[in-house]
């Protein structure tokens, strides 16, 4: 197996969090050697200044040049093949796809397409970007600012489908906003993200080293499994962003990235690739239809304006949302379990002591 290794960036636009019941299920990886920050505390606030603190027990944030590279290594350990050039094209070929890097072409039976959101696979096959978020921030370096990288902090500002973070990594943190373009314009989102800064970093944020960024982040939709099919009709498998894979109210990709990419190859394996849309399908398609009819909801509607209020004053709501920012609460059932804890807390209200 050959495993094309252009050069990148070392940095990504993302916060770069890795539930951790996730890593196990990638073969041959460990992570305990990359240095990490290792169940942060993080606090979220609304729009209408109600705060909330938890502690994200089972979330490991890495840097992500540090995290690509152990998920190479760990590949070349299992025995793939590095090439250090670029896909330049792809070409249909009779039971293949012909890879040309370099001037050279290359034909394999089945290629994993995991470029990205604009990446080649995508391009070859003529797919244009549908439904996508936007994240704009920066990837911010200097321990020695003075300022306080060891907590997370998630906002939600009540403008259209918005939310802001701050992530803290090793020697640095990632922060930015992510939001759908048409729903608030560029001056809108930096604005808010310059306030957000200011108020949690203060003013000398803007002097800090690092990458700033403005990147697509491809959502979940019906788009996806139509893209995922084309794909496999041409000896393709797109995985990650390059199947539009990531949480349409999170915008989280990185742990639908690890684990469309462990379907394809297990597809492959199994001398059953078009095996690998039904695995989407089957695995993704309910749980991320409601994260994507959820959004307005938990951003705008009521959910959102009393979700951080009404953690505080319970402990069963709370872990309710603990268990799903670190992904361990599917978005199936959550309802569910959102109403059993709202009716422990309608209890534990009518057997409160009215007093002396």
């Amino acid at each position: 197996m050959d495993l094309y290794l252009p050069a990148r960036p070392g940095e990504k636009p993302c916060g770069g969090a890795v539930p951790e019941h996730v890593l196990p299920r990638i073969e041959g990886f460990d992570p305990s050697p990359l240095p990490a920050v290792i169940s942060p505390e993080a606090l979220l606030e609304n729009a209408r200044g109600h705060r909330l603190a938890l502690d994200l027990d089972g979330v490991r944030i890495f840097r992500r040049r540090d995290f690509d590279r152990a998920l190479v290594e760990a590949a070349l350990a299992a025995g793939a093949t590095p090439r250090r050039v670029k896909a330049e094209r792809l070409e249909r070929v009779e039971r293949g796809v012909r890879v040309v890097a370099e001037g050279e072409g290359r034909v394999y039976d089945w290629i994993v397409g995991a470029d990205g959101a604009r990446g080649l696979s995508r391009r070859s096959l003529g797919l244009r970007p549908r439904g996508d978020s936007v994240g704009l921030g920066g990837s911010l370096s200097g321990v020695d600012s003075g300022l306080d990288w060891r907590r997370l902090v998630l906002a939600f500002p009540e403008m259209a489908d918005a939310y802001l973070w701050i992530f803290p990594r090793p020697g640095g943190a990632s922060v930015g906003i992510a939001y759908t373009p048409g729903r608030l314009t560029d001056i809108q989102a930096r604005a808010a993200l310059d306030r957000f800064l200011d108020d949690h970093l203060s003013p000398g944020w803007r002097d800090l080293p690092g990458p700033r960024y403005r990147y697509p982040i491809p959502v979940f939709g019906p788009w996806t499994l139509e893209a995922v099919r084309l794909a496999l009709s041409r000896r393709i498998l797109l995985a990650g962003d390059a199947a539009a894979v990531a949480d349409p109210l999170t915008r989280e990709g990185i742990r639908y990235g690890l684990l469309t990419g462990r379907w394809a190859a297990e597809s492959l394996l199994a001398g059953r690739p078009a095996a690998y849309a039904e695995r989407l399908e089957s695995e993704l398609l309910e749980d991320l239809e409601k994260a994507g009819h959820a959004r307005d909801l938990f951003f705008e509607g009521a959910i959102g304006r009393w979700a951080v209020p009404l953690s505080r004053a319970h402990p069963g709501i709370r872990r309710v949302l603990n268990d799903l920012l670190t992904c361990r609460q599917p978005y199936t059932g959550l309802r569910r379990r959102l109403l059993g804890a709202a009716v422990g807390l309608s209890t534990s209200r009518t057997h409160t002591p009215s007093g002396p």
